[in-house]
């Protein structure tokens, strides 16, 4: 079953964005061009490539459009009221498609998922995330770093149990399981289970990157989960694919 990603955050703690990577650690300042984006009760993570260039997941993108209400991004790492937003314009990646689930495992119903939110007004860091060379991502057992601001964490509740945020921007090690797949190479799969030294995501993650190790190169971007809970199998936009590329280059102007 396809999952988005996205988290549905409280409007009175929306302005703190969303949690953070499963059985991960505080980023802090290693990663701090790794923000939230959110419009309405929507949250997303996503990556300052430039001052004002700000790449999400489409899904997010698409539906931050359609709110009516304006779109913010944060770069704290410890999201909350008082943090300083940023206003932007979100833009989805031409032939974007998000249709009902159609199998567990299966990336078919949903395509061209990627965005970009440009900025009103820049934000100025010393360095910013960047986008790999073409066909870079190659697997599996390439070591990978996921970062961003989605459910820690679950809680029980009266039906199953419900997302838990900390809203403190988080790192966790990734594993790979490939690059390819049955219905093509846009998505690379890499494993959620939490344990043994590795994390996952979940629910707010949608566009978290997931950085070649030790780099500021991203080398896929969180797209769906086939598992409600986050748990299991994820599908990650590849960067590195060529019409990925086409779509994101225009908007860093060189």
């Amino acid at each position: 079953m396809k999952r988005s990603i996205l988290a549905l955050v409280a409007a009175a703690v929306f302005a703190g964005s969303a949690g953070a990577i499963t059985n991960g650690v505080p980023d802090g300042d290693a990663h701090p061009y790794v923000g939230a984006a959110s419009s309405g009760h929507w949250g997303c993570s996503g990556t300052l490539l430039s001052p004002t260039v700000f790449l999400t997941a489409g899904h997010c993108t698409d539906l931050f459009a359609s709110t009516g209400e304006s779109t913010y991004v944060t770069v704290d790492p410890n999201a909350g009221p008082s943090s300083v937003y940023v206003t932007g314009t979100p833009y989805t990646e031409p032939g974007f498609f998000n249709i009902a689930p159609q199998g567990v495992g299966v990336p078919a119903s949903i395509g061209n998922d990627l965005g970009v939110i440009v900025l009103d007004q820049p934000i100025q860091l010393s360095s910013y995330g960047q986008l790999p060379g073409a066909g870079s991502l190659t697997g599996p057992g390439v070591a990978l770093t996921a970062v961003g601001y989605g459910a820690q964490d679950w809680m029980p509740a009266p039906h199953g149990h419900v997302p838990l945020y900390t809203f403190v921007r988080t790192r966790a090690d990734v594993s790979l399981i490939n690059d390819a797949n049955a219905v093509g190479d846009e998505f690379a799969r890499l494993s959620t289970n939490p344990g043994g030294g590795k994390g996952g995501v979940g629910p707010g993650d949608s566009g978290a990157p997931a950085f070649f190790a030790g780099t500021s190169t991203i080398a896929a971007i969180g797209s769906h989960v086939t598992n409600p809970n986050g748990a299991g199998t994820a599908y990650f936009s590849r960067l590195d694919a060529a019409a990925a590329l086409a779509f994101i280059t225009p908007f860093l102007g060189s």
